[in-house]
């Protein structure tokens, strides 16, 4: 749809049919989600095959992960597909919580496997079997190159999903330089312990950073305030528009972690008139845009009428 043609269609239904607009085109996110999913599907298969040629539970466990990131990517394109659909009777603002909830849902999975990883290792830590160096080696190098080009692949993504993904690329980049340093120390010295001692730190460093992903797709379903903007400073900003003597009951929520919601009450003076509260209206609106927010509920009033909305303080 044009900008002017969806400007119209906003202006008859005051409908939300994607007036809301993406930062990024929806083929591209969709493109290298499914790219990453080729990569890590079949780079699993080779770490689950080497992981049991080289006897080594660090490698099984990253085969693992990969694995779940597998699922997790599949899982995240699916949603995401569906989160582009347009809004209709069920969902008003339209189906881009979807998206997080991919996030939501992946992060899950990979909590999992890395609690899956360390009940393996623990007990491999205590009872140490000597895996084969030269071939962790190999597939180390391997995994470094192949993962460490699908997280440069993904880093262009700006979606939580994209993220949330990009993550996994970079933990699979991380936990593949682990082994490789780990499988050179083995092959010179005797130290089988580092096999179950590596794949213990990876599940717990998986662990900590899908806590952090988690916890942010959780604060969108939780309608916080999104991180990076404060209700205070978008009230601010239009208290110094002309005529606007308060602004209250300012409300912000983020629909999926980039585009954000607004809704607020806009006080004007006791003279204004209706071209007035149209005019701050507009200004409103195109102000409140420079915050990332997409959309914008205002309501005006005029100074020394009682407002009958509840407080939320």
């Amino acid at each position: 749809m044009s900008e002017t043609s969806k400007s119209a269609h906003h202006h008859h239904h005051h409908s939300h049919a994607h007036g809301h607009h993406h930062h990024h085109s929806h083929g591209a996110v969709m493109g290298r989600m499914k790219w990453a999913l080729a990569l890590n599907l079949g780079f699993a298969c080779i770490e689950l095959v080497g992981g049991l040629w080289t006897n080594s539970v660090a490698i099984l466990s990253d085969a693992l992960h990969d694995f779940g990131d597998a699922l997790a990517v599949t899982l995240a394109i699916v949603l995401e597909k569906f989160s582009h659909k347009k809004s209709d009777g069920n969902f008003s603002y339209g189906y881009r919580r979807f998206s997080t909830l991919g996030a939501l849902i992946t992060g899950i999975i990979l909590i999992v496997g890395s609690v899956l990883i360390l009940i393996e290792s623990v007990p491999r830590l205590l009872n140490p079997q000597q895996p084969h160096a030269d071939g962790m080696i190999l597939l180390a190098i391997l995994g470094v190159s192949v993962n460490g080009f699908a997280a440069y692949r993904i880093s262009k993504g700006e979606s939580l999903n994209e993220k949330m993904l990009m993550w996994h690329m970079i933990e699979d980049v991380m936990g593949w330089v682990l082994v490789l340093t780990g499988a050179i120390v083995m092959k010179f010295f005797d130290l089988p312990q580092l096999d179950a001692g590596m794949a213990i730190a990876l599940a717990l460093w998986i662990m900590h950073n899908v806590f952090k992903n988690l916890r942010e797709a959780l604060k969108v379903f939780l309608m916080a305030s999104p991180t990076n903007i404060e209700v205070e400073h978008v009230e601010q900003a239009i208290r110094k528009i002309e005529k606007v003597q308060d602004v209250h009951h300012g409300h912000l929520w983020s629909l999926d972690g980039e585009n954000h919601i607004f809704t607020g009450h806009v006080v004007l003076g006791p003279d204004a008139t209706v071209s007035d509260m149209e005019i701050v209206k507009t200004k409103v609106k195109k102000l409140v845009k420079d915050f990332g927010i997409v959309e914008a509920t205002i309501e005006t009033e005029v100074a020394g009428f009682t407002c009958l909305d509840p407080e939320h303080k």
